[in-house]
């Protein structure tokens, strides 16, 4: 088999893009050619639809060019490369790409991978991303994170699972997530300098402007055990929000969970940083999500802030029906 001559470097297969308000995405094509080319055009489809063809735009051994299609399902890019003379040189359709809903995840151990059951996602819809290996594949537990000490990262079971089955079902399309968290994190080791940062930053680079719907934000456990100062908290996560919009160059939507729960810490100091939660939501785009801390007793893993399978299963719920509602109203 003659090695390729043209080769599909963007998308990456299985990727999800986020729909924008009109329901479409625009997905950028870049093509690697090292024979020579007169033209190359792409395409997208599936079995009840087809997109215009597209002509690349040719600079040395690189082709670009942007493809839009409608959200809800999953897509072939088609390419076909052409000699002067009009003939096809070569044609590749392996790289599939979906169109729905893209969710960064980060905070602490509760968005990560801490459960003491791995889950792993009923739907083919539902897709995580590999920031080491690059590459997407279905959400199955452990979530797949930057590479870090496995005491931080976690090698159990997570909630994304269960919010992309329930999300894929209700809306009829594919889901992607991106996990950033670290166990254990306090909101103060999300400074800008910080490995914690960086994670966060690095998933917001990897989408670009407007690439995802929002940051899903489960975090406040560890803060809850150590004096706790509302003001305190809300003053951190208010500015790593606005920092994180800064650097990331727009608007992107936080998603901020009611968490505190700790069998180390006094209730009242769990209340005094969901009270902090809280206040950093103003009602357009840092959202409150789901309070978790009402999941307790056989919800959690004996004398912990994590959770059993069943609590797994519920949580996730608490997060897929409030995406629902500020999101969707399906």
């Amino acid at each position: 088999m003659e090695p390729r001559c043209t080769i599909i470097t963007s998308p990456l297969c299985d990727s999800v893009y986020q729909r924008n308000q009109d329901n479409i995405a625009i997905i950028p094509i870049v093509v690697l050619y090292t024979r020579p080319v007169n033209k190359i055009k792409i395409k997208a489809f599936r079995p009840d639809y087809d997109s215009d063809w597209v002509e690349l735009i040719l600079n040395y051994s690189t082709a670009k060019g942007n493809i839009s299609v409608p959200a809800g399902d999953w897509y072939r890019i088609h390419m076909q490369a052409f000699d002067e003379n009009g003939g096809i040189v070569e044609e590749d359709t392996s790289i599939q790409v979906g169109v729905g809903e893209v969710f960064v995840t980060c905070g602490q151990s509760n968005s990560l991978n801490f459960g003491d059951t791995l889950t792993k996602s009923q739907s083919l819809d539902v897709v995580s991303f590999h920031p080491e290996n690059h590459t997407w594949q279905l959400c199955a537990d452990p979530q797949p994170t930057e590479y870090g000490p496995e005491v931080d990262m976690g090698n159990g079971g997570s909630i994304w699972p269960t919010v992309g089955d329930f999300l894929a079902k209700e809306l009829h399309m594919p889901v992607g997530f991106y996990s950033t968290g670290w166990g254990g994190a306090g909101i103060s080791e999300f400074g800008s300098d910080m490995v914690k940062y960086r994670r966060l930053l690095n998933a917001l680079e990897f989408f670009g402007d407007n690439g995802l719907r929002a940051v899903l934000w489960h975090q406040g456990e560890t803060d809850a055990i150590y004096n706790p100062d509302t003001q305190y908290y809300k003053n951190l996560l208010t500015d790593l929000i606005y920092r994180s919009r800064k650097d990331a160059g727009w608007e992107v939507s936080w998603v901020i969970a009611q968490a505190a729960y700790h069998p180390k810490a006094a209730r009242e100091d769990e209340k005094l940083i969901r009270i902090a939660q809280e206040m950093c939501c103003n009602g357009k785009d840092i959202l409150p999500g789901p309070n978790s801390d009402t999941l307790q007793g056989d919800y959690r893993i004996l004398n912990s802030a994590h959770f059993t399978l069943k609590g797994l299963k519920a949580h996730g719920m608490l997060w897929a029906a409030e995406l629902k509602k500020l999101f969707y109203f399906v």
